[in-house]
């Protein structure tokens, strides 16, 4: 069964990734992209469509901010 987006970010988050932006047009995909700040060349983006997911993603990127 293929990951969806949210449980692809939250590995990503184990590995050391972190949300640097996300952009989000409604009724549109949601661009996340994120960088592991370990190594600092390395950087990933996600797209997500689906309403609910975004919703999920959004609490998920806010909960686990590093400017709190």
């Amino acid at each position: 069964m293929k990951d969806s987006n949210f449980e692809k970010l939250q590995k990503l988050y184990e590995q050391g990734y972190r949300c640097i932006r996300y952009d989000d047009v409604k009724d549109e995909k949601m661009n996340i992209y994120l960088q592991n700040f370990d190594i600092e060349e390395k950087t990933k983006a996600l797209e997500v469509l689906d309403f609910n997911e975004k919703v999920q993603v959004i609490d998920f990127i806010n909960k686990n901010n590093l400017f709190k």
